[in-house]
């Protein structure tokens, strides 16, 4: 998730992040700089510019423009090369219909990889006008590109049940950055043995529970960022004991350094909704942006 910036790859263009309050586009601007890190969120791949190669689990290779990535995947270019490309990537948000709908409409390559978008043309088009129109909404953008991924038949549809002790679950994390459950206590409140609700939760969400609070307070943490806190703040604010352990936990969700996303050039133009705001508020309150 991040940009070359040197004459080879010709960045002269700031790439562009939404962020809405369940989900974060990452629109680029020059070749992909590809670090190996294992997903920890179902990823829509887009190819603004170029190709990607990703082979199928008996090694054969396929060039697409498009690519569905679950958790857990090791993004190495020996299984999805994208270093030749011009990426956006679609950080789908967790616990919903986004992924199945789309796993329906594309091919399978194996492992909960898929690729070949049928209306890749159209989605790599739409990204790219979202990532260069001035005067855009983060909610019309993201929209514009959901309206893109997801054929309309296709949105109201329910491919994957959830189960209710999971989202209780889920919530309760979110709404506990700073005083962080026990499974014991979680276990307990939605009448479940430890064991039981680590693998529902992991087969549902596609991560173990301590995965998922630790992305949580990622993405909380790129919301405060986005605003122009620094890395200490963000890091304090968002449920971190510090800056270096924001850093190791962004980079194993996010394949990068937070200081590389926000302060190397070419910076980031953030396009922030209201939703991504309302949900750092309570945390920014007496907090002013050194």
């Amino acid at each position: 998730m991040t940009n070359k910036n040197n004459p080879s790859t010709q960045c002269h263009k700031a790439p562009r992040m939404l962020l809405r309050a369940r989900e974060v586009i990452f629109l680029g601007t020059c070749r992909s700089r590809q670090e190996v890190y294992r997903t920890t969120q179902e990823l829509m791949l887009v190819c603004l510019k170029g190709s990607m190669t990703i082979r199928h689990r008996d090694g054969s290779p396929v060039t697409t423009g498009t690519c569905l990535v679950p958790p857990g995947i090791l993004l190495d270019r020996h299984r999805i090369d994208m270093r030749e490309a011009v990426m956006g990537i679609c950080f789908l948000p967790p616990l919903s219909q986004a992924y199945p709908a789309l796993a329906s409409l594309m091919a399978p390559v194996g492992d909960g990889i898929y690729c070949h978008h049928p209306h890749e043309a159209k989605v790599i088009a739409t990204m790219t006008d979202v990532r260069n129109k001035g005067g855009i909404t983060a909610g019309t953008a993201s929209a514009m590109i959901r309206a893109s991924l997801i054929p309309e038949h296709l949105q109201n549809l329910t491919f994957r049940e959830f189960d209710p002790r999971v989202l209780t679950v889920a919530r309760r994390i979110r709404t506990s950055l700073h005083d962080a459950p026990a499974l014991s206590d979680l276990a307990r409140e939605v009448r479940l043995s430890e064991s039981r609700l680590e693998k529902l939760f992991k087969e549902q969400a596609g991560l173990p529970i301590t995965q998922y609070r630790v992305r949580y307070r990622v993405f909380i943490s790129t919301i405060i960022m986005a605003l122009g806190y620094s890395v200490t703040e963000a890091a304090l604010l968002g449920g971190f004991a510090n800056s270096a352990h924001l850093s190791r936990c962004y980079r194993q969700v996010n394949g990068l350094t937070p200081s590389s996303t926000f302060l190397h050039p070419p910076c980031l133009d953030a396009l922030l909704d209201d939703s991504a705001i309302e949900l750092v508020a309570p945390l920014l309150e007496g907090h002013a942006v050194s």
